[in-house]
């Protein structure tokens, strides 16, 4: 074994990657639908870095390593996270981010006052509060926080963080269980859930005879059919000829168009034009196309479809557009983003250049702008480095952390700047946010290691209970405040608080519970909102106590 020591004292890309790979392989083993997934890096990391036989040199990675790891992974969640979190203030999800907030900021006071009154570190407090949320990305800029201010160990926050992670995983887990078995409306609700689902609208398609008098002679621009119908033309027969329309296009007696919609607004539609029609234009293929498209170049991501105009350009018109798995109708004011799929509609022997015009590739999915990707972190690193004034004189700085993540969302939110696209598809910042974070891990687990396990002996039943009672109550009351304050369903104070959160484990036993894709909608509503606020509270607990202690 100390031979084995000796190697990875040499060589710490061999480290580094020994701990990654381990920590990735634990992190994959579920038991009861409980896993640690790749916090098990850092536990790894943790290991490695208490594996010092007296006497002997530490194993170290350089912290260069964990910074640079830090600036990529903050930067791509503020990415990522930006449409979502702006958006998350204007939706129907306005109570339910209250809610998740008003919960953080009591499990942030909690942990604030009992770890005061239990003496601890307050990078140690701070930890708990990161680990208790199942945080990760909390950690990282807590981390680099403590790193920064010089007057407290950076590991610290690895220390409270580690103590408390399994039981903020499993107290979520066991507190939905008690949550399905009390509430009794629960079963009623995953029948209407079901039955929902069942009923759920999907796109169709049904030809229509012009033999409303209101439509003669009028463009369908003019009409605005897609908002007073809520459907769309995707082809139009006049007299022999059969092609696609545009808003210029006029509606005559006898014309047969082409609906696109969702059932409801089809069978209000036959009122609309005035009869349904036995014809089938869309099945008629010799000059008109039809064909799904996949939106991969650069140059029409950000942009709104109206702006595109498909319809001077190649005669085209886009009919649906698919992103995620939601299928919805075109609209002239919908902004394009990099993977969305859609379908088009044009003349046969324009089929080839609308395919280009959006890229249609799904190897350009996986292509990155790296000259924004550079400078929208270069844009970070700057925002982070900027001295912000305190009151007695004092500053601080955003740093590493807070600055990439604040610039990363509002980029996320624009989207594209002239040349630039700032977004990244979600299957690559997926990717590439997990390996920069694993990078991360591993530099602060194997330096916290010594730390780590000297707290076990010392003060870890403090952090565990402390930990503990954080996930519990800051559980309880977003349970508590979906439900009454915002007055969601249980379905819904399942998924949203397992987006409070954060942790895909609570999603899947809220879902597999509930049997609704209501918990990801409410999950996805208040994730954002999650993960920002913890991202701040963690830091806040620190900075707050550090100026108690200078007090």
């Amino acid at each position: 074994m100390g031979d084995l020591r000796q190697i990875f004292l040499q060589s710490e890309p061999l480290l580094l990657f020994m701990v990654i790979g381990i920590g990735y392989l634990i992190g994959k083993i579920r038991y009861r639908g409980f896993s640690l997934g790749i916090a098990a890096v850092l536990f790894v990391g943790l290991f490695f870095g208490g594996w010092q036989p007296q006497g002997a040199q530490p194993l170290v990675i350089a912290k260069e390593v964990s910074e640079v790891g830090l600036v990529l992974f903050v930067y791509v969640v503020g990415l990522t996270s930006g449409a979502g979190f702006f958006d998350s203030f204007r939706r129907r999800g306005l109570r339910f981010n209250l809610a998740i907030v008003l919960a953080l900021l009591c499990g942030a006071l909690f942990t604030f006052a009992v770890g005061l009154l239990m003496r601890l570190p307050f990078g140690q407090i701070a930890g708990v509060f990161c680990g208790s949320m199942t945080n990760t990305p909390a950690l990282a800029a807590l981390t680099e926080s403590i790193t920064r201010s010089g007057v407290s160990n950076p590991a610290d926050a690895a220390v409270g963080y580690s103590v408390t992670y399994p039981f903020g995983v499993i107290c979520g887990i066991v507190f939905f269980n008690y949550f399905f078995r009390i509430y009794r409306d629960m079963p009623r609700e995953r029948r209407a859930a079901a039955e929902a689902a069942a009923r759920a609208p999907k796109l169709t398609v049904r030809n229509f005879e012009i033999t409303n008098p209101a439509l003669f002679n009028r463009a369908i621009g003019e009409l605005a059919v897609r908002r007073k119908a809520g459907v769309m033309i995707s082809r139009i027969r006049h007299g022999e000829r059969v092609f696609v329309p545009n808003k210029y296009t006029i509606l005559q007696i006898g014309d047969v168009v082409v609906a696109v919609g969702k059932p409801d607004d089809i069978e209000k539609a036959k009122d609309y034009f005035g009869a349904e029609s036995d014809e089938h234009l869309e099945v008629h293929r010799s000059e008109i196309d039809m064909r799904r498209i996949l939106v991969s170049s650069r140059e029409v991501v950000g942009k709104t479809i109206g702006e595109l105009g498909l319809d001077r350009k190649f005669s085209a018109q886009i009919t649906r557009l698919r992103r995620v798995d939601v299928e919805i109708v075109a609209a002239p004011e919908m902004t394009l983003e990099i993977g969305d799929r859609l379908i088009v509609v044009m003349p046969v022997e324009n089929s080839e250049a609308v395919a280009k015009f959006f890229g249609d590739s799904v190897r350009g999915l996986a292509e990155i702008d790296y000259t924004a990707l550079t400078l929208g972190i270069s844009l970070g690193v700057i925002v982070g480095m900027i001295p912000i004034p305190m009151p007695g004189g004092n500053t601080f700085s955003l740093g590493f952390a807070g600055g990439p993540l604040i610039v990363g969302l509002i980029l996320g939110r624009i989207s594209r700047s002239g040349p630039f696209v700032w977004s990244i598809p979600l299957e690559v910042s997926q990717a590439l946010s997990h390996v920069w974070l694993l990078f991360f891990l591993a530099g602060v687990g194997v330096r916290a290691g010594g730390a780590f396990f000297s707290a076990l002996s010392t003060t870890g039943w403090k952090l565990f209970l402390l930990g503990a009672g954080t996930t519990s109550l800051s559980t309880l009351i977003s349970l508590f405040l979906i439900y009454y304050f915002a007055h969601g369903t249980a379905v819904q104070a399942m998924g949203a608080t397992s987006g409070m959160q954060t942790q895909p484990a609570t999603l899947v036993c809220a879902h597999d519970l509930s049997k609704s894709s209501e918990t990801y909608i409410a999950y996805a509503t208040t994730y954002p909102v999650a993960m920002i606020g913890k991202i701040i509270l963690a830091q806040l607990i620190f900075i707050i106590g550090q100026g108690l202690i200078k007090f």
